[in-house]
C-alpha cells in the first residue's frame, strides 16, 4: 500500500493505482473542458494523422500543391512554406467517410487537393488559430472535390 498521489491527500491506494477514487474523479472534472465551441484540432489532428504525413503520397501532393500555390495563399506576399488543409484534415477525412464515395480510401479527403492551399508561417499560425475558434459546421470538402474541374485527355 502506498499515499495517493493526489496533492494533500492521504488515502492509501494499491502499489499499483496512483490516485484514490476521489482524486481520480476530481482529475477528470479538472480537465473537463467546457464546450465552449473551441475545439483544438492540430494537435490531435497532427498526432491521429502522423502516418499519413510522414508517408510517400503526401509528399507528392504536398509538393503538387506548393507548385500549384508557391506563394502563400492568405498574404500573397511570402513564399508558400507550408501545405495547409482549409477544412481540418480530421473533418475532411470523415466528411468523406461519410459520403460513402471513397469506400476503398478510408483516408481520401486527406488527399483533396481542392482543400490544400500553400500558406507562409504566419499566415499558418493565424488560420490555425482561426480554425481553433472555428463553431458551426465546416464547407463540405467532397462536394468541392467533386465539383473541380478535371484534366480532360485528348487523343487524336
Amino acid at each position: 500500500m502506498r499515499v495517493c498521489s493526489g496533492q494533500g491527500c492521504l488515502r492509501a491506494v494499491a502499489d499499483d493505482v496512483r490516485f484514490c477514487a476521489a482524486c481520480m474523479s476530481e482529475r477528470a472534472e479538472a480537465k473537463a473542458v467546457p464546450d465552449d465551441g473551441i475545439r483544438e484540432h492540430t494537435l490531435t489532428d497532427a498526432v491521429r494523422y502522423h502516418f499519413l504525413y510522414a508517408g510517400t503520397r503526401w509528399q507528392r501532393v504536398r509538393d503538387l500543391a506548393l507548385r500549384r500555390c508557391p506563394m502563400c495563399a492568405r498574404c500573397d506576399r511570402m513564399v508558400s512554406a507550408i501545405v495547409d488543409h482549409i477544412v481540418p484534415s480530421g473533418v475532411a477525412i470523415q466528411q468523406a467517410i461519410d459520403s460513402g464515395l471513397y469506400m476503398l480510401d478510408r483516408y481520401a479527403g486527406f488527399y483533396f487537393h481542392t482543400n490544400l492551399h500553400g500558406l507562409c508561417r504566419a499566415c499558418h499560425y493565424l488560420k490555425t488559430m482561426e480554425d481553433k475558434a472555428h463553431t458551426g459546421p465546416w464547407p463540405d470538402v467532397v462536394a468541392k472535390e467533386r465539383d473541380a474541374p478535371r484534366k480532360r485527355y485528348v487523343f487524336v
